[in-house]
């Protein structure tokens, strides 16, 4: 019963915007950064085609999880977001990193920020999941600032966002509101599914339910 109540209840469940989330903690000796979602990027601008590899650069609020080796990407202008960086450090390379190359920059200033996809991206497709991994590093070596950053675009069916968050060290990142949302319907199927085996002890000792 629980079972089904969770497959239906998801299918029932309304389409989620598309966004792109990148969770950046420390793992170890390691910061490491993960994405996942989509980009729709039908309401912004092609900017460019580039060649780059994953990387952080906390203060040019430029951030790409994805392959460590040279990998074509493209551009998209026309982003908006809070503040032109999330910390005050420079340049660094990823050691080791997987996945499509997705990313974001404010340094273009004068449209308020780019993100970067696969060149041969279709909007809105799924990305799957990228990783940038900075190897004996810290947030702090890598100067980055705690919290969450989201840069939005688009209105109504091309609305999207781009979200980074800085996991400081020895807070839990917090869920996104579609993990909360399966969280309590699992519970709420666990919930219904005990509560069967207590009518069939009633009707057990009775011979009818109550």
């Amino acid at each position: 019963l629980g079972a089904a109540m969770l497959i239906g209840c998801g299918l029932c469940l309304p389409r989620a915007e598309a966004a792109y989330v990148i969770t950046i903690e420390q793992v170890g000796s390691d910061v490491v950064a993960t994405g996942s979602g989509s980009i729709d990027f039908d309401a912004l601008v092609l900017f460019g085609d580039e060649i780059d590899s994953s990387l952080i650069a906390a203060s040019d609020g430029a951030l790409i999880v994805g392959p460590t080796t040279p990998t074509d990407d493209a551009y998209y202008s026309g982003v908006v977001g809070p503040a032109i960086a999330f910390g005050t450090g420079g340049e660094f390379f990823a050691d080791s990193g997987g996945g499509a190359i997705v990313g974001l920059g404010t340094f273009d200033e004068t449209s308020g920020g780019v993100v970067a996809v696969p060149q041969d991206y279709v909007s809105g497709a799924a990305l799957g999941t990228s990783t940038a991994t900075f190897a004996n590093a810290t947030l702090m070596s890598l100067g980055l600032t705690p919290g969450s950053y989201q840069w939005t675009w688009g209105s109504g069916p091309t609305t999207d966002t781009f979200t980074i968050d800085i996991v400081a060290v020895g807070a839990a990142a917090v869920p996104e509101p579609a993990t909360w949302t399966m969280m309590l319907l699992g519970l709420a199927g666990l919930a219904l599914a005990g509560a069967r085996p207590r009518f069939r002890v009633a009707a057990d000792r009775s011979g009818k339910f109550d």
